[in-house]
């Protein structure tokens, strides 16, 4: 559906990082009754200690990346597929902690893993006896030396009733799917790394040309500088077969091609008194292999190959524990590997966004980060219009009770195509999902994902809607059934363009 999709559905590491800014300096024990007054001289000189792993504050960023783990769910929500393709509600199975991720709160400090400021960790009163339980079937891992390593194995059996995505002559298929997985992180008192592979291997029984084969592999790393200041770095790289959901995907083409991307960026934060500052720089390549169309022709994909370098700052300040206003504002360039289209159009685009919003730290209540702003991108081809248009985005997870969670999740993105008198389109989507534990090895999930897609030019509508419910039992820390059904409705302005996808899973996972 979209051209640059990897927005909300990349391929990469399922410990890829969510990047660390709104950091604020973390408040000591005993502190005075203004915990941010004259703070920066203190943090200034003072050297990392036991138990203490970088740079305090807040940041809760969940804006989607373009880091993802095979299964993973997207934030916009909908997905379709047999393999590497999501369904709604899928993130709700829970995975290890993550130290770039996940905070782990260590007893006695008011930070996390990931150096952010918690909530409440030190101030006066009881816990909040409504925070989330521990998962006492969480995966434990298997450490070697300063290292944990968490290995994974999902087989599963899925039904797709529509596997081509067809508006009428629907073809059903059962596949078993195959989902590796090991992450390794660091279990060090300063600083950190993560690295991730994943892959996916799904057989079907009558459709072979659908059959999947993902690769992913990625690393991240943060470098605690002093108490207020880090660096952090990412790399991921991953191969799959192409989206037939892509508005690009060509049509009359007898197979999918291969796709390759790869994703590099670099941060750096710096934390004073309650206002923090982010810098970061990210550079996506995604490059297509040609097709072969059903009388045999060879399709050019080349001109679909590109190149995208984007910087983004970010200003944040933390008006109250656990709670932090921002502002941020990025640029980016967009590149093809051929600058002229088949059609003879010029590829390209440069474009900005603002954006502002709140982020929250509320251990055991509310946590993520909202935002709302403005985007605009505008192609290098003089004869296309630009693309224009307010932007939502969130990442908000509520911790109802001890058992019960529900999330909110938003994106907005401008996507580039390479169809003919377009310059890209304008997707937004959002997503709802809740998550209760009747029983301790037990959970329960639903979904519900909407997502609106606007071309520049043709003026064509795509609209996504889907519906997912899921399900896990854990019989120990290592073995689990799985289970999940995901409904999609799509429809288009484009005639002949609608169809629906019902959507079965039943697995097994196997875990360290």
């Amino acid at each position: 559906m979209a051209r640059l999709r990897k927005y909300r559905f990349a391929f990469a590491a399922a410990g890829a990082l969510a990047l660390t800014a709104g950091l604020a300096p973390m408040s000591a024990l005993g502190q005075p009754a203004d915990p941010f007054e004259d703070r920066q001289a203190r943090d200034e000189d003072e050297v990392f200690g036991d138990g203490e792993t970088g740079p305090r504050g807040l940041r809760g960023r969940l804006k989607p990346e373009r880091a993802r783990a095979p299964g993973s769910q997207s934030p916009a929500g909908p997905g379709r597929d047999t393999g590497d393709r999501d369904i709604a509600g899928e993130a709700i199975f829970r995975e290890p902690p993550d130290p770039l991720r996940d905070p782990l709160t260590a007893p006695g400090l008011d930070m996390d893993q990931t150096g952010r400021r918690v909530a409440g960790a030190n101030d006066a009163g009881p816990a909040d006896a409504e925070g989330p339980e521990e998962d006492p079937y969480a995966a434990l891992g298997v450490r070697l030396g300063s290292f944990l390593f968490f290995p994974e194995l999902s087989v599963e059996s899925v039904y797709d009733d529509n596997l081509f995505l067809s508006p009428s002559a629907r073809e059903g298929d059962w596949a078993l799917v195959l989902t590796p997985s090991l992450r390794v992180q660091s279990a060090w008192s300063r600083h950190s790394l993560t690295g991730t592979l994943n892959g996916v291997r799904s057989y079907h029984d009558r459709f072979s040309s659908e059959n999947d084969e993902t690769f992913s592999a990625g690393v991240a790393g943060r470098l605690d500088i002093r108490r207020n200041t880090n660096l952090v770095a990412e790399a991921n790289y991953s191969q799959s077969l192409e989206d037939r959901s892509s508005s690009d995907f060509p049509s009359g083409t007898a197979g999918r091609a291969e796709t390759r991307n790869q994703d590099v960026s670099l941060e750096g934060n710096h934390s004073f008194n309650r206002v923090t500052l982010t810098l970061r720089g990210n550079l996506f390549e995604e490059d297509f292999d040609d097709g072969t169309s059903e009388d045999g022709s060879v399709i050019n994909n080349d001109d679909r190959d590109f190149t995208e370098r984007r910087v983004t700052a970010r200003v944040s300040y933390e008006f109250q524990p656990g709670v932090a206003g921002f502002l941020e504002a990025s640029v980016n360039e967009r590149n093809f590997a051929e600058s002229v289209d088949d059609d003879g159009t010029r590829n390209g685009s440069s474009g900005r966004d603002m954006q502002g919003g709140l982020s929250f730290q509320l251990t055991g209540k509310l946590t993520g980060e909202i935002s709302a702003g403005y985007a605009l991108q505008t192609p290098d081809d003089a004869t296309l219009s630009d693309i224009d248009g307010l932007i939502f985005n969130a990442g908000l997870e509520w911790q109802a009770t001890g058992l019960t969670t529900l999330r909110l999740d938003a994106s907005s993105q401008v996507d580039e195509t390479t169809q003919a008198g377009s310059a890209g389109s304008i997707v937004r989507g959002a997503a709802v999902s809740l998550e209760h534990r009747p029983r301790r090895h037990i959970t329960l999930g639903a979904s519900l994902g909407y997502e609106r897609e606007e071309s520049s030019g043709s003026g064509d509508v795509d609209e996504d809607l889907e519906f997912a419910l899921t399900g896990e039992y854990n019989f120990t820390r290592s073995a689990a059934l799985t289970a999940a059904y995901s409904y999609l409705d799509s429809t288009s302005s484009t005639p002949d363009s609608d169809y629906s996808v019902n959507q079965f899973r039943f697995g097994v996972r196997v875990r360290r």
